[in-house]
């Protein structure tokens, strides 16, 4: 064999180790760290999430119980298989491996809960790989993104030939496309940080969340994109008007990204589907057939802040809307211990806010706050203080007047419709305003005197009976009976059956 044959045969491996080298060489390191970083961060703190969570409703089912753990007792029992509760433990055990489920499922409650908590611990998942190739398109889309922008920051997002975009051909044109679309993607980066928290922060991150993220991520770098080839001056040169009328030579030449394009593209892609829809009201007057909503009813359906409940103010509001939760309809329907286990918040103050959330969300704000000055915090005061064996009947009277009185919206809404009432008078009906009708039907359920006291009771039926109500009731009466029995009253109160015994005795009598 010749010298060329060794040549031959040693060129053929180093000339593939020559080809990876350069392969590695031209990749950007800064931007791959930044594109896997995010979802393994992601990963990690959703493991860590489900732990806790698990031990603190390990720590909630323990408290409340009379036996610490033993689910042989009656409210154990109980508060293990409340809907409530196992909601909450389905919720961050689903996904769970369990090695024997028949053996699993026959154990008290209390060890399943040390079972559950002892599985996360070891990351036994099933599936946890659907959610690591979910989120691959995210990382690829990330890593161009991230490269791009860098290599247009260190030109200073000005396109030349001395300082080109890398990897593209064309002119300046395209490069100034790219451009915009990387600020584009930077918004929709940080939308999508915003969106994989959020669902994190309510342990509801999936493989459709990643999924999604990156199809919105991709549409609205796009769509920025074709927006600014269709409009490049939006705002009619407020550009020129920020640097005095000034035209800078690089802006003479098609160089530089126009000002208002450089704030704009970020803003795109920071909100989702905003890039669309600035699309559609450029083109609404073209469009002149597409069904618009009836937004005569807008200013008195507005939607009730969190700011009307007792306890809740602008920072708890915003810890609460990390949950889902936006107004008092989100609040009254919400599970109050998944509220608890996933906000920094107690049990108790977690029930009274779904309390009062459901007063307010049943009579509406105006009717809630005229009773919450009547001492009418809850739905459940209002249910005891019609609705009790120990009710006198004059409270009837007294709070009916309230849920009956008209309101604002309502007198704002027949005039708005323009819609009156229709009462009977006589044998004919005839149309009233909104205040004659409310003193027609307060006066009907006033004609007896017990007519008033059941009438009551009737409307305190089916306020109560709504289903967020119902478990409410159950999780309200769960907790209290695994509280002692003298938590209801103090020991010298009449309602202490002791004193009661004493008084029906009478005093004892003096012996000689």
């Amino acid at each position: 064999m010749d010298a060329t044959s060794w040549t031959g045969l040693l060129d053929s491996p180093f000339s593939k180790l020559s080809f990876l080298g350069g392969l590695f060489s031209s990749i950007d390191w800064i931007a791959l760290v930044i594109a896997l970083l995010g979802p393994l961060l992601i990963f990690a703190a959703r493991n860590e999430v489900r732990l806790r969570r698990l031990r603190q409703i390990q720590d909630f089912y323990v408290n409340f119980s009379s036996e610490k753990g033993s689910a042989s007792n009656t409210v154990a029992s109980r508060l293990g298989t409340n809907p409530s509760f196992e909601f909450v433990r389905s919720k961050y055990t689903a996904d769970l491996v369990f090695p024997e489920k028949d053996k699993f499922d026959a154990l008290p409650e209390a060890d399943k809960l040390r079972q559950f908590i002892s599985l996360a611990a070891k990351g036994r998942v099933t599936f946890a790989y659907r959610l690591f190739l979910s989120s691959l398109g995210f990382v690829l889309l990330s890593y161009i993104g991230f490269h791009i922008f860098i290599s247009a920051i260190c030109c200073g997002l000005q396109i030349s030939v001395q300082c080109p975009v890398p990897g593209l051909v064309g002119g300046d044109t395209s490069s100034k496309l790219i451009v915009i679309g990387s600020l584009a993607f930077i918004g929709a980066y940080i939308s999508s940080a915003r969106t994989l928290l959020a669902r994190l922060a309510v342990f509801d991150l999936s493989s459709t969340t990643f999924l999604r993220i990156t199809i919105e991520s991709l549409a609205s770098v796009l769509f920025a994109a074709i927006l600014f080839a269709a409009f490049p001056d939006p705002l009619g040169g407020i550009g020129r008007v920020l640097t005095g009328g000034a035209t800078s030579s690089a802006e003479t030449t098609g160089q530089s990204l126009p000002l208002t394009w450089i704030a704009l593209a970020p803003m795109l892609g920071l909100l989702p589907q905003s890039s669309t829809k600035f699309l559609f009201v450029k083109l609404q007057q073209i469009f002149t057939w597409v069904k618009v909503s009836d937004d005569r009813f807008v200013s008195i359906t507005p939607i009730v802040s969190l700011d009307v409940i007792n306890g809740i103010d602008y920072e708890i509001r915003f810890r609460l809307e990390d949950c889902g939760i936006y107004d008092i309809q989100n609040l009254a329907t919400y599970n109050p211990i998944l509220l608890h286990v996933e906000t920094p918040f107690g049990i108790y103050q977690c029930i009274d806010w779904v309390a009062q959330a459901q007063l307010c969300h049943i009579v509406g704000l105006e009717r809630f706050l005229a009773l919450r000055e009547l001492n009418i915090r809850t739905i459940f005061d209002l249910e005891r203080a019609i609705d009790s064996v120990d009710s006198p009947e004059e409270f009837d009277d007294i709070y009916m007047s309230i849920l009956m009185s008209p309101t604002s919206n309502l007198r704002r809404l027949a005039d708005i419709a323009k819609m009156n009432f229709m009462i009977m008078d006589g044998t004919n009906a005839r149309p009233v305003s909104v205040d004659e009708y409310a003193k027609w039907a307060r006066e009907r359920v006033s004609s007896e005197p017990k007519l008033i006291t059941k009438a009551a009771e009737h409307l305190m039926t089916w306020i109560s009976d709504d289903l967020h109500v119902r478990r409410l009731r159950r999780l309200w009466n769960d907790i209290a009976d695994s509280l002692e029995p003298g938590s209801s009253y103090f020991r010298d109160s009449k309602r202490n059956p002791q004193n009661k015994k004493q008084e029906t005795s009478g005093p004892a009598s003096d012996t000689v």
